[in-house]
């Protein structure tokens, strides 16, 4: 899985939920976009010819997850869920449609999001204090701005592999490596990926991609996904004979 397709494949796995008969005054849909911001959802008003029933329904692409009535969220953006990340545990009288919402993976279009997402995978990485972290910053000039970051997390333990296009010098990260190139994949998208350290748990990742209307990224904490991306970052940039590399001093 490379880096594009990793964004590509959980683009795809938005779902979509589609609230149908509301009176045009509620405010539901928009509480729920609020509510729902980063749970990969796309919400949706429509009616039907006779206006009946008041039911919503959430579905993907290949099938449908569940149909509840429209009461049932309005309860739900009127007392919203206080557990862990927002749906924890006292979210069960909401479990037929929030157990399809509950996921491992997140996406977003807000740049201050991403900036978080990937700080939290930074700060896994240095309380871990081991494994391997890849980040990428489309060139070596933004890559200098997170210097004593990455100093930071390579001396606390962990193997940090920067990637960006060599458009000056290359910053002191320390006993980070530095890999330069000129693809595509690389100057233009931006992640953090942390292999976890030997724990599943820790496993994360942000990828993220510039489009015209500003940025598109996801995180995800899917084991399976972590570990596609990194082995790509080896086998690609680090393994192969003839890579660029730069070793910090």
């Amino acid at each position: 899985m490379d880096l594009r397709s990793g964004i590509e494949f959980i683009r795809r796995q938005e779902k979509e939920l589609v609230l149908f008969n509301l009176a045009p005054s509620s405010s539901v849909p928009e509480k729920l976009r609020e509510l729902f911001q980063s749970q990969n959802v796309r919400i949706e008003t429509a009616r039907t010819a006779s206006g009946y029933p008041e039911v919503a329904v959430l579905s993907r692409a290949d099938k449908v997850l569940a149909v509840v009535e429209i009461t049932l969220l309005q309860e739900l953006t009127a007392n919203p869920p206080t557990g862990a990340g927002g749906f924890g545990i006292a979210d069960a009288e909401f479990e037929p449609i929030l157990r399809h919402l509950k996921e491992t993976t997140f996406s977003s279009y807000s740049k201050e999001q991403l900036l978080y997402a990937s700080r939290e995978i930074e700060d896994r990485a240095r309380r871990v204090g081991r494994g391997t972290i890849h980040a990428g910053f489309q060139r070596l000039s933004i890559m200098a701005e997170q210097e004593h970051v990455y100093r930071d997390v390579a001396r606390r333990g962990v193997s940090v592999h920067a990637y960006g296009q060599p458009d000056t010098e290359s910053p002191d990260f320390g006993p980070a490596q530095i890999h330069t190139t000129d693809a595509a994949e690389i100057t233009e998208t931006w992640f953090v990926i942390f292999d976890g350290g030997g724990d599943d748990c820790q496993k994360s990742a942000l990828l993220a991609e510039k489009q015209s209307n500003g940025w598109f990224g996801i995180w995800t904490y899917d084991e399976v996904i972590v570990d596609e991306l990194s082995a790509y970052l080896l086998d690609t940039y680090v393994d192969p004979p003839g890579d660029t590399q730069l070793s910090g001093q």
